[in-house]
């Protein structure tokens, strides 16, 4: 979407990476969507739709609510903070099947040691385990890091933002057009002209730096907890 019209349907009408295309996912669910600005247009509305589930819930405990950080089995359901700990799973994992470390039959018993390993959960089955994901099964190996890739790019998007835009006012007034075009004009048209490193480049004048999604969880999360 929003790719210039004049490389659209051609090899470079497409997304520059599927790091890049995760990255705009990420900031809109996560870095967006789970803030609280975000929410303060939109939560009197929410109380509206569901007004006997949220009658006694606050903004501020919907929001420690939305971005409550506990370990959990299932990768769609995993907080932010959590979250990369299931990509590094099956990260490992993958490694290990191409330098032929361990079998097919042999996935099930690794992903539930490693579960066990990263977040001290066992799955009681398969469907909680190693079948959650249709990645595999679908040939998308190599895909999962583009998940992770794409969380640290978002952070990174998002603390550029700040700098030269108040984006935490035009949230909190319900306006998203201006970060919407913002990411048009500087990511989204381009479509496969330019590589990931040199669409931020051009934009903050900086590469990707994962430095920006540690600062981002930390501070997130200190708050979130009271941890300062």
């Amino acid at each position: 979407m929003h790719i210039d019209d004049a490389i659209t349907q051609t090899p470079v009408g497409t997304g520059t990476s599927m790091g890049m295309h995760e990255s705009q996912s990420r900031f809109f669910e996560n870095v967006i969507g789970r803030s609280e600005a975000f929410w303060k247009p939109l939560f009197s509305k929410l109380k509206e739709t569901f007004p006997e589930q949220l009658k006694e819930v606050s903004l501020d405990q919907f929001i420690k609510g939305i971005n409550k950080a506990a370990p959990g089995l299932i990768r769609t359901e995993a907080d932010e903070l959590s979250y990369s700990l299931h990509i590094i799973i099956r990260y490992e994992i993958e490694k290990m099947i191409f330098a032929d470390e361990i079998k097919v039959e042999d996935l099930p018993k690794v992903w539930n040691e490693k579960y066990k390993e990263y977040l001290g959960l066992e799955p009681k089955d398969d469907g909680e385990g190693v079948l959650q994901d249709i990645h595999w099964a679908g040939g998308s190996f190599g895909y999962f890091p583009s998940y992770a890739i794409g969380s640290a790019i978002s952070a990174q998007i998002y603390y550029h933002m700040q700098s030269i835009m108040p984006i935490e006012e035009y949230l909190a007034n319900g306006n998203l057009t201006p970060i919407r075009e913002y990411l048009n004009n500087h990511i989204h048209r381009f479509g496969k002209t330019k590589n990931t490193n040199e669409l931020l480049k051009d934009m903050m004048d900086e590469e990707l730096n994962a430095d920006y999604y540690v600062k981002y969880l930390t501070e997130k999360y200190n708050k979130l907890y009271e941890l300062n």
